[in-house]
């Protein structure tokens, strides 16, 4: 008798057991919160700055929401936006994250510097990658770029791959669409310039991020050939 109230005693046990298992809440997948970015790779001096103004250590898979402030000084720091594209911040910028379900639709503002991005591919109905400078909007749907904004606020856009669309920030009119090896500027108060060809040389923008900060663009006023840049394609819309 007392091993059968022992047998029962453990059927008991196991039936508890297997409810409790049954009731525990299961992990769910992450998502990242709307205009946020997690650190991927950072280099030298960064410093990063909340929403509400407190410094932020700059550590590789830091999370940082939208409406933080990023500025390297003699580093640089790579991001992983929360659409899955990828932004490298070089060194002598200042980057503010956007969420773009609010206020312009951006999802990055680049207030001064260089950042070289690699955007996520839209399917169909998906909404495009808007990102702002002080004298521009770019809008694309998945593609390779640079965009470099100088002292004077001018903005330069480098295609490598895909198709980008800018447009004045300040100035009514149609945008200027570029194809891969094209470039074109906006100064302040300036609609898009002509788009001209560059000379990207070998390799993708991440792949010579070693080779000087002059490989990917800055002033150049007049070089290349003046020529469309495929404002006949299919805007990005």
């Amino acid at each position: 008798m007392k091993s059968l109230g022992n047998v029962r005693a453990g059927l008991m046990l196991l039936v508890v057991l297997s409810l409790a298992v049954g009731q525990t809440p299961q992990p769910q997948p992450t998502t990242l919160p709307i205009g946020s970015a997690t650190i991927a790779e950072v280099k030298g001096d960064v410093s990063i700055r909340s929403p509400e103004g407190a410094a932020l250590g700059a550590q590789r898979g830091s999370l940082l929401p939208a409406e933080t402030t990023i500025e390297t000084v003699k580093g640089s720091v790579v991001l992983d936006l929360q659409d899955g594209s990828q932004v490298l911040v070089k060194a002598n910028s200042k980057v503010v994250l956007k969420a773009p379900s609010e206020d312009k639709g951006f999802y990055l503002e680049l207030m001064i510097g260089k950042i070289i991005a690699k955007v996520q591919k839209r399917l169909q109905n998906a909404p495009s990658f808007r990102m702002g400078t002080p004298t521009a909007v770019i809008t694309v749907r998945g593609t390779r770029f640079s965009v470099e904004v100088n002292k004077k606020q001018r903005t330069l856009v480098e295609v490598f791959e895909g198709l980008v669309e800018v447009q004045s920030l300040q100035l009514p009119g149609p945008p200027v669409l570029l194809r891969p090896g094209f470039e074109t500027g906006v100064g302040r108060d300036r609609t898009p310039e002509q788009p001209r060809q560059f000379d990207e040389g070998p390799g993708s923008a991440f792949e010579r991020e070693g080779n000087g900060p002059g490989q990917y663009g800055g002033e150049r006023e007049g070089s290349g050939q003046s020529r469309p840049g495929g404002e006949t394609e299919k805007e990005p819309h």
